[in-house]
């Protein structure tokens, strides 16, 4: 592994040619606040460089990012998924989400839960949104139509999940960080076989692809895979 950028990292997105991360950058321990930057690595020079906010705001909610933004609860802890519609589907972590036309509007309202946990992460994969619950060691598939629960993998004692965090979805096949078991895990969406992607000495946080490069986000940074 290589390391790419190292600190406190909330978020990593992905854009062309690059990655957008925020992070914290100041922590006040008495005032029990953070403040939060933004900084851009670009795959093809390699240099990391500050980004504004909004950089960062519109690679999560899409064009129409300023709308998006006012209306989440936290632009930095909402999660958000771009449909190939335009349409973006925000997640809070109380487990409400929304569903956002290109308009701005509201199209459907919700809680997306199970046995009382919100979901860790969402991913979207052709119709469907894949959640993934840390507290319940469990996936689950929505139908991105009607916002009903289609499929639920885990949850239970045998579950192949412990702790999943995050989920990334390439193709037919959905990587989940598995912080309590330090992996990450890839499970094939036609036959749902699971089997370890990679192993880590500390728990992943997030796992990303983009053009062509893995990257690993744990607890002191963002890494590049081999």
């Amino acid at each position: 592994m290589k390391p790419v950028f190292e600190g406190e990292i909330i978020n990593v997105l992905c854009v062309d040619n690059g990655l957008i991360i925020a992070y914290i950058c100041e922590r006040d321990e008495e005032q029990k606040t953070v403040s939060v930057a933004y900084k851009m690595v670009a795959f093809d020079s390699g240099k990391v460089t500050n980004v504004p906010k909004s950089l960062y705001e519109l690679s999560k909610f899409g064009p129409n990012y300023t709308a998006v933004a006012k209306m989440v609860k936290n632009h930095i802890t909402c999660q958000a998924v771009i449909l190939p519609n335009g349409k973006v589907l925000t997640l809070e972590t109380d487990g409400d989400a929304n569903l956002i036309d290109t308009s701005g509007e509201t199209v459907w309202s919700g809680k997306i839960e199970y046995r009382g946990a919100a979901p860790s992460s969402i991913a979207v994969s052709n119709r469907s949104v894949w959640t993934c619950f840390k507290e319940k060691s469990a996936l689950m598939r929505m139908n991105l139509i009607t916002m009903r629960e289609e499929l639920r993998i885990g949850g239970g004692s045998a579950s192949p999940f412990a702790n999943p965090v995050h989920l990334f979805i390439e193709n037919d096949d959905i990587y989940v960080c598995n912080a309590g078991s330090n992996e990450i895990l890839k499970v094939n969406l036609n036959s749902y076989v699971t089997e370890v992607y990679k192993t880590f000495e500390s728990r992943p946080r997030q796992f990303i692809k983009n053009d062509g490069y893995e990257f690993a986000v744990l607890d002191n940074g963002i890494y590049l895979l081999d």
